[in-house]
């Protein structure tokens, strides 16, 4: 008889920041359909479990977003956090990891308004499509970005 080796946690913070996030390093760009907006991420890693990120959106030459990220673990979990400046007093609004199958990293908060799920989804052509959702007025929403790298290489120290 043979043992079946134990399944891996996938939600763990070794596994998540030893693949998934790591690829997350960089510049990353999305050029939406209307070419009007931009949308960026730059995510650096700070240590071996926080990796920081700044969001923000180009309309034109002008800023019209930004947002500050942040990807962190401790001994409770894997978080991705998001602190828009001009919305919950300033305060940061924390997803938890509920997910890291394959490719795929999802941060769930089901207590936030929108957002409550956050999916990051690395693709074999070295982008991401990034899905946000949550509940509207008319319905679901969910916003779709594909990012891409926008020069430079990662920073994978």
């Amino acid at each position: 008889d043979t043992v079946a080796p134990a399944p891996t946690d996938t939600t763990s913070t070794a596994y998540v920041f030893g693949g998934l996030v790591l690829k997350l390093s960089g510049a990353w760009k999305d050029e939406q359909s209307d070419e009007k907006s931009v949308f960026h991420e730059h995510w650096a890693r700070t240590d071996d479990a926080f990796y920081a990120g700044l969001g923000f959106v180009m309309s034109g030459k002008d800023t019209s977003f930004i947002e500050y990220l942040s990807i962190h673990g401790d001994e409770n979990g894997v978080y991705y956090s998001a602190r828009i400046p001009s919305q919950n007093d300033g305060s940061s609004v924390d997803f938890a990891l509920t997910s890291a199958a394959g490719d795929s990293m999802v941060f769930e908060n089901k207590e936030h308004d929108f957002p409550q799920r956050i999916v990051y989804a690395w693709q074999s052509d070295d982008t991401w499509k990034v899905r946000v959702s949550g509940p509207s007025k008319s319905g679901t929403r969910t916003d779709s970005y594909h990012f891409q790298r926008a020069g430079g290489s990662p920073d994978q120290d």
